[in-house]
C-alpha cells in the first residue's frame, strides 16, 4: 500500500516506499502529527502502566499486557473504527475495554503479538472491538529497553465490510456444500462432455460405490444400471444433452451389495448469463421404498379384487344355493349302520385326506359331505359342491377351473371356478364319474399338486382345496371298463366309506317320516299330527330304490293330498312301490338305477317334466333326467 502524506506546503510525498515507518516518523514531529491527522488508516500507541519482561512465560505476558496497557495515542481513523467521534475520547481506556479478551479473535492476535517478540511487519491478524468494529493488524512495532517493553505502536486498517461479505460468502459457501453433500438425494454436476466434475456423498450410501469412482469414471452409471433400463437411460442422456431441456425418469440400478434399487432422476440444463450450455444439474432419489410400497399396494388391490370376484362368486353360488330346496338338514335316524358312518365320519372330519362317499342316489351322501365339512378345521369358509352328473361335459371344466373372457366362443365375462372359490375349503364332487375321461387328468393334478390354468390363462393358481367325491357307481368297475383313469381313483380313494341305503336302515323311517311330515307342515301351513301305524309298517315293507329322496317325495305327494290331521298315503305310489320292490333283489347300482327310471317312466305316461312328472317322483331336474336316461339308453317303446 502506498501512503500519500499532505505535508504543510501542500506538497504530497511517498513516506518510505509506501510502508509506514512509525519511529522513522517519531524523529520529525511536525510529519508524525500530519501523519496521525492525515492518515486514514487507524493509528494506535498503547503505553503499559510499567515495563513488560520479555522473559516471561506468554500466558504470564499475556494477562499482564492486558492488566497494565492503555491507550496513548490514537488517531481519528482508529476512533472511527473503534466506535468513537473524536479521538480524544478514547485517550486513557484500558486495553481490556477497547479490545475484549473474551472474544478469542483479539486474545489470539495479542498472543501472535507476544511471541514475535512485539516487533511484526505485513501480518495479518483480526481484533474486534467493543463496537464490534473488525481491524486487520499489518505493522505492529514495541519499544522496549533492556528486554522490557514499554509501549506497542501499530497501524491497520477496517475490514468490517470486508468481513462481513467473506463471512457471508463462506456461510453460503457451507450451506450450499451442506445441502449437496448431507442431502439425501445423489446430487450430480455433468458437464456437456458427459463427464462429472461433482457427485454428492450420497451416491455412495445409495449405490454402495464412493463418490469419486463416479467422477473419475462416468461408465460406472452404465455398469449399475439394470440392463432392462440402460436404453432408457441412454436415450435420456444423449437428449438432455442435445435439446438441453429439463426432464425426469425412473431407472433401476444395482447397487454394490447386490440389492435392487428404484431411483427418481430429475435433471436441469444450466446456462451461463451469455446462454451458453453449461451442463447438467441432476438430482437422482432413492425411491425404493416408495416403489415397494407400490407394488404392495398393487398386490393387495389385486388380492382384494381376487377375494372380491371370490366372493361374488361364492355370494352367487350360496343365492343358487338357498334357491334349491334342501332334501333334509340334519342326518335324521338311530340305526347302526347310520351310526357306523357317523362314527367314520368323525374320525376322517379333521383331516385333510380326499374322501370317496359311496352309495345309491338318494341316501343322502351330500348330507354327509356337509357334516364331514362341519366337522373340520375349514369349516369358517362354505361347503362348494358340483353336481358332475348335471351338466354337460363341455360345460364342467369351465365350471371346475374357470376360464376367462374370451377363452372360447360366448365366453363373455371371466368366470371363477369351483376350485378358486373353495380354495382354503372344501369341495363336494357329487357323481364324480361323470367326469370326461379327458378333463380327469387335469382334475387329477390338481388333487396331486394343488395348481391349475383357468381355461384362456396361461398364469398357474395355487389352491388348497379338501376334496369329497361322491358315486353311486362302482368305480373300481368304471376303472376295469376305461371309464375312469385309475391313478385319480386311487387318489380319490384314501378314506372310502358307503353310505346304506334306506332298506337297510328301515329302523330309520318312522324318525324320518315325522321329520318330512313336520318339514312340509311348516312348508305348506298344515296341520297333520298323526301318522298310523299301519302307514309305517307298509313303508318299512318297501325297499326304497330311491332311498330318502324317495321317501321325501312320498310324503310330501302325501301331506299336499291328506286332509284333516291324518296323513294318508295315495294309491299309485302303493301299486309302484310293489312293482320295484319284486325287481330290486338281483340288480346292480345301474340296473337299479335304469329300472327305477323306467318304472318311473312307465307310472307317469313317460312324462317327465310338470306335476307327477317323472323328475318330480324321482327329485331330479329334468335336464338331469334326461342326461340319465339317454346314457342309460332308456328308450320310449313307441318310439
Amino acid at each position: 500500500m502506498n501512503l500519500l502524506l499532505r505535508t504543510p506546503n501542500r506538497r504530497r510525498k511517498m513516506v518510505n516506499n509506501g510502508k509506514i515507518d512509525i519511529p522513522d516518523l517519531m524523529r520529525n514531529s511536525e510529519l508524525f502529527q500530519i501523519f496521525m491527522e492525515e492518515s486514514i488508516e487507524p493509528i494506535w500507541c498503547f503505553e503499559l502502566d510499567k515495563p513488560l519482561s520479555l522473559d516471561l512465560p506468554e500466558d504470564e505476558q499475556f494477562n499482564l499486557f492486558y492488566s497494565n496497557a492503555y491507550l496513548k495515542e490514537n488517531n481519528r481513523a482508529y476512533a472511527q473504527v473503534a466506535g468513537y467521534e473524536r479521538r480524544e475520547d478514547m485517550l486513557g481506556m484500558r486495553l481490556s475495554e477497547i479490545m475484549p479478551p473474551s472474544i478469542p479473535e483479539n486474545a489470539e492476535s495479542i498472543k501472535q503479538v507476544i511471541r514475535a517478540g512485539y516487533n511484526l511487519r505485513d501480518f495479518v491478524t483480526v481484533e474486534v472491538y467493543k463496537k464490534k468494529k473488525i481491524i486487520a493488524l499489518n505493522n505492529v512495532r514495541g519499544v522496549i529497553e533492556d528486554r522490557k517493553l514499554l509501549r506497542l505502536w501499530g497501524t491497520g486498517r477496517d475490514i468490517t465490510a470486508q468481513k462481513t461479505v467473506e463471512d457471508k460468502l463462506r456461510k453460503a459457501e457451507l450451506r450450499y456444500r451442506t445441502i449437496a453433500d448431507f442431502t439425501y438425494d445423489w446430487e450430480t454436476w455433468e458437464d456437456p462432455d458427459g463427464s462429472y466434475n461433482y457427485v454428492s456423498p450420497s451416491f455412495e450410501r445409495i449405490t454402495g460405490y464412493a463418490s469419486q469412482q463416479l467422477v473419475k469414471n462416468p461408465e460406472l452409471i452404465n455398469e449399475i444400471i439394470l440392463p432392462d433400463d440402460l436404453n432408457l437411460w441412454e436415450e435420456h442422456h444423449q437428449t438432455i444433452h442435445a435439446r438441453h431441456e429439463a426432464a425426469e425418469i425412473l431407472f433401476r440400478i444395482r447397487a454394490k451389495d447386490g440389492k435392487i434399487r428404484w431411483i427418481e432422476h430429475i435433471c436441469q440444463p444450466v446456462f451461463n448469463d451469455k446462454g451458453e450450455y453449461l451442463g447438467v444439474r441432476a438430482s437422482n432419489r432413492d425411491i425404493t421404498k416408495r416403489k415397494q410400497s407400490e407394488i404392495k399396494l398393487r398386490n393387495a388391490l389385486k388380492e382384494i379384487e381376487l377375494l372380491k370376484d371370490q366372493l361374488q362368486a361364492e355370494s352367487a353360488y350360496l343365492q343358487d344355493e338357498i334357491k334349491l330346496e334342501h332334501n333334509f338338514e340334519n342326518i335324521i335316524g338311530h340305526s347302526d349302520a347310520l351310526k357306523y358312518v357317523l362314527y367314520r365320519v368323525a374320525e376322517v372330519a379333521p383331516t385333510d385326506v380326499p374322501i370317496l362317499i359311496m352309495g345309491e342316489t338318494g341316501t343322502g351322501k351330500e348330507l354327509i359331505a356337509r357334516a364331514i365339512h362341519n366337522l373340520s378345521s375349514r369349516n369358517k369358509r362354505a361347503l362348494l359342491k358340483l353336481n358332475c352328473a348335471a351338466l354337460p361335459a363341455s360345460v364342467i371344466e369351465s365350471e371346475l377351473f374357470g376360464h376367462e373372457k374370451g377363452a372360447y366362443t360366448g365366453a363373455d365375462f371371466r368366470r371363477v371356478g369351483r376350485f378358486q372359490m373353495a380354495d382354503g375349503a372344501t369341495l363336494f364332487l357329487d357323481e364324480i364319474s361323470e367326469i370326461p375321461l379327458e378333463l380327469q387328468s387335469k382334475l387329477l393334478q390338481v388333487l396331486q399338486d394343488g395348481e391349475f390354468e383357468p381355461l384362456g390363462s396361461s398364469k398357474t393358481l395355487s389352491v388348497d382345496v379338501r376334496i369329497i367325491a361322491a358315486s353311486n357307481r362302482d368305480l373300481e368297475d368304471e376303472v376295469n371298463h376305461g371309464r375312469f383313469r385309475r391313478d385319480l381313483f386311487y387318489r380319490i380313494n384314501v378314506f372310502p366309506f358307503t353310505v346304506p341305503p334306506l332298506r337297510n336302515r328301515k329302523e330309520d323311517i318312522p324318525l324320518l317320516v315325522k321329520w318330512f311330515v313336520d318339514m312340509f307342515n311348516r312348508k305348506m301351513d298344515k296341520n297333520i299330527t298323526s301318522i298310523p301305524k299301519e302307514l309305517i309298517r307298509h313303508l318299512q315293507a318297501y325297499d326304497w330304490p330311491g332311498n330318502v329322496r324317495e321317501l321325501e317325495n312320498v310324503i310330501e305327494r302325501a301331506v299336499i293330498t291328506s286332509k284333516g290331521s291324518i296323513l294318508k298315503l295315495t294309491d299309485n305310489l302303493v301299486i309302484s312301490a310293489k312293482v320295484r320292490s319284486r325287481a330290486k333283489l338281483k340288480e346292480t347300482l345301474t340296473e337299479v338305477e335304469r329300472t327305477q327310471i323306467l318304472n318311473t317312466l312307465e307310472n307317469t305316461g313317460w312324462k317327465i317334466e310338470g306335476v307327477n312328472g317323472a323328475a318330480g317322483v324321482l327329485g331330479l331336474a329334468p335336464s338331469t333326467l334326461r342326461d340319465r336316461i339317454k346314457k342309460l339308453g332308456i328308450r320310449h317303446p313307441m318310439k
